[in-house]
């Protein structure tokens, strides 16, 4: 109430009750609330394609984007070009969309269907040099990853300051953070850290959901907190992407193939209630939870997938509303090494807002109530 941001160029000059100078462009925003821009960690911005039938086009997707209050995604692209050219037609201006953080086409040691395996370590040196100079800030990390790959990739990485993100599924994510995994991606792989002393997956389940889902359900609660401490000692994000997952469950399925055990439904299930829980517990620990969607995997939608991984975080995982906020604005921020920049409304940062028309800390579906979007001091009125 009675609070006046004043912007110069792309940073917030001022916050405060004093009047603002003369001269000035003033956009009224009494009566409604102003939060950070949101950010989106796990963003597939890429091409449409038989294999994700809900894609949009680049453009339409940055746009819807920005409009749903995302003003900073950590693109995961097929192609690494694809991402620094977006992000490069975002900083001049010719494309509306919001800050890109380009992040590398996917390393997979084995090939898969969107990227050709690198082999052996030697090899992938050479891929991670290249992507440095392509200009990338990231390289993502797929799931057949042994730790000989990983430790190549980290130690490279680090060589030309880039950082290491992906899953943690061959490589267990306890042993991910100790090589240096900068952050987990997704819920799946988690449970392989929490299983008991001695507990071994048996060998028919392969390593796909069913294995995953069998994780979670062997869960040892000393090893899940273990865990939590690894992440935080080691500054290791947690970029849980929930509402991917609750996605799965109310297809009953996964890259359009269904899930036909009913028991590896129920446990994935609980799954979800769970990992929402340690997120936000890692959160409160003081480690770093961040916000990723994963869109579009399994018809997850840009923009509103965010908002609804706020409000899983609240519902499933008993966060306040204003822990949520914190975890989709200045942990995200934190986690990409932007938070001297970005993540709070305050002078010096720079002026990436949201303007609802409802009070998120009452209910934290108001943050689907967006009136304005201010990127880079720009301001944008969704459509």
């Amino acid at each position: 109430k009675n609070v006046n941001i004043v912007i110069a160029g792309d940073l917030i000059r001022s916050v405060g009750r004093d009047e603002p100078p003369a001269g000035v462009k003033i956009v009224d925003v009494s009566g409604q609330y102003v939060v950070p821009g949101f950010f989106d960690l796990h963003a597939h911005v890429i091409p449409k394609w038989r294999a994700f039938p809900t894609a949009t086009e680049p453009e339409e997707t940055l746009k819807t984007l920005l409009h749903a209050g995302v003003t900073t995604i950590r693109a995961i692209p097929l192609y690494s070009e694809s991402a620094l050219t977006w992000s490069a037609r975002v900083n001049d201006g010719t494309l509306i969309g919001p800050t890109i953080v380009p992040t590398s086409s996917i390393f997979e040691k084995e090939p898969q269907r969107t990227s050709r395996g690198f082999g052996d370590p030697q090899t992938v040196r050479g891929w991670v040099r290249k992507e440095a100079l392509l200009g990338s800030r990231w390289i993502k990390i797929y799931d057949s990853m042994d730790e000989d790959s990983l430790r190549a990739i980290v130690d490279t990485a680090r060589e030309y300051g880039m950082k290491v993100c992906g899953h943690a599924s061959r490589v267990p994510p306890h042993r991910a953070s100790a090589i240096g995994l900068a952050t987990v991606e997704h819920v799946l792989g988690i449970g392989y850290s929490c299983l008991p002393d001695g507990v071994s997956p048996p060998s028919e389940l392969g390593s796909g959901l069913a294995a995953a889902a069998w994780y979670w359900d062997q869960l040892d609660e000393r090893k899940c907190a273990e865990l939590l401490e690894t992440f935080k000692t080691n500054r290791t994000g947690w970029v849980p992407t929930l509402v991917v997952l609750e996605r799965i469950l109310e297809l009953g399925g996964h890259d359009g193939k269904p899930i036909a055990d009913p028991r590896t439904l129920e446990r994935l299930r609980a799954a979800l209630h769970r990992s929402a829980e340690l997120a936000v517990r890692l959160h409160r620990m003081g480690g770093l939870t961040g916000v990723g969607t994963d869109f579009p995997v399994d018809t997850v939608s840009a923009g509103e997938s965010v908002h609804r991984e706020l409000e899983l975080l609240v519902s499933l995982g008993q966060a306040t509303p204003l822990e949520a906020l914190q975890i989709g604005t200045l942990s995200s921020a934190r986690i990409l090494g932007f938070e001297a920049l970005l993540g709070t409304v305050e002078a010096g940062k720079i002026a990436n807002l949201v303007v609802l028309s409802d009070d998120p800390l009452k209910n934290i579906s108001n943050v689907r109530s967006v009136t304005l979007v201010v990127h880079d001091g720009k301001v944008h009125h969704p459509q």
